[in-house]
């Protein structure tokens, strides 16, 4: 039987154009990879630290403390194992670096946990948000990320480019961004992080396994066609892929559709949205439209958007203002916007 890149000549031709390993180089990679998808104690310190630091980046909005964590994340080491792996048909560096790196989430979602239970009520920031709505852009950035991971571990002279590989393919912000939306009353915001963090594991490891096959990478017994695990372990990622395109090209879609993607307003916290409602129910023919902080404003402004067909009543105004500055804490600037409801011809008059 002929050689699997026989078969397909577009396949020959990209390989013959790929600086392949040597037999030396690939035995130094191999025991690279191995060092770098093992789930020893520095593995879950960094993975302890790192998820500490995007957690609280996130709550903080901070963008230099979210890429530190980035930069010190260990979790691109276990995804490239198991790329190494499957490219390679090596299933018992598979397997454990698929659950080195489910260990690692695990550690790293309790943390955002943690952290989430120990910062109630928090005011989404444009970090966490920004986690918040992933497309197919990310797709494409995921698998160019772990393509150019492998090949940089592959070719020693562009290592240095593994850092920049560490900050686009984003890890361990979107897991905290899980973490801290479930404890948090932001449930859609979890789901789409969630929805992005497991499309870069998968894009990663295949991209991964792409690189490494065209470096060379193979194992005994490959030239007559891939092992059966790795056929089902790369049609089952395939697949995955298949389904989260969906979302996430509905996600384009709706961006299309609304324009700017930075949003003019942030969610408040929840218990102020509901301390809020809870008052205006006890007001008749005054509804909330919408209770946001405006970003183009300092972070502390609080717009109260409200519908009434007529004036709204004494007082009202003064007291959604206490009751932001006691529930919400300090003094920010509140901003209550009454609109005149036009009522339909022929609705009875209040």
């Amino acid at each position: 039987m002929e050689p699997e890149n026989r078969k397909i000549p577009w396949l020959s031709r990209v390989r013959s154009q790929m600086p392949m390993l040597e037999r030396d180089e690939r035995k130094a990679l191999l025991e690279g990879v191995e060092s770098g998808a093992n789930g020893g104690v520095d593995f879950y310190v960094m993975m302890l630290l790192s998820s500490g630091l995007a957690s609280l980046g996130l709550l903080e909005g901070s963008t230099a403390v979210v890429i530190g964590a980035m930069l010190v994340a260990p979790l691109m080491g276990p995804l490239i194992g198991a790329g190494f792996g499957l490219a390679q048909g090596n299933l018992l560096l598979y397997r454990s670096s698929i659950g080195v790196t489910i260990t690692g989430l695990a550690v790293g979602f309790s943390v955002s946990v943690a952290i989430g239970l120990l910062n109630p009520g928090f005011e989404p920031s444009l970090e966490v948000e920004a986690r918040g709505s992933p497309d197919i852009l990310d797709l494409g950035v995921a698998i160019l990320s772990g393509f150019v991971a492998a090949y940089a571990l592959g070719r020693a002279g562009v290592a240095n480019t593994l850092a920049g590989v560490a900050i686009a393919a984003a890890l361990v912000p979107p897991l905290c961004v899980v973490g801290i939306g479930l404890t948090n009353d932001q449930p859609s915001v979890a789901m789409n992080s969630a929805i992005l963090l497991l499309t870069n594991l998968v894009a990663i490891i295949l991209a991964a396994a792409g690189a490494f096959a065209l470096l060379g990478i193979r194992g005994s017994g490959t030239d007559t066609g891939m092992l059966p695990w790795v056929q089902k372990t790369s049609l089952v990622l395939i697949m995955l892929t298949v389904v989260l395109i969906l979302p996430l090209t509905l996600n384009v879609v709706e961006q299309k559709r609304l324009g700017q993607s930075r949003p003019l307003t942030y969610p408040v916290a929840a218990h102020v949205q509901e301390a809020v409602t809870e008052y205006l129910d006890s007001i008749p023919d005054v509804t909330l439209v919408r209770m946001a902080r405006v970003s183009v404003e300092p972070a502390s402004a609080v717009n109260i958007l409200l519908a009434t067909p007529s004036t709204l009543p004494a007082g009202t105004r003064d007291e959604l203002i206490r009751i932001v500055h006691q529930v919400r804490g300090g003094d920010p600037s509140v901003r209550v916007i009454a609109l005149r409801e036009v009522l339909e011809e022929g609705a009875p008059q209040p």
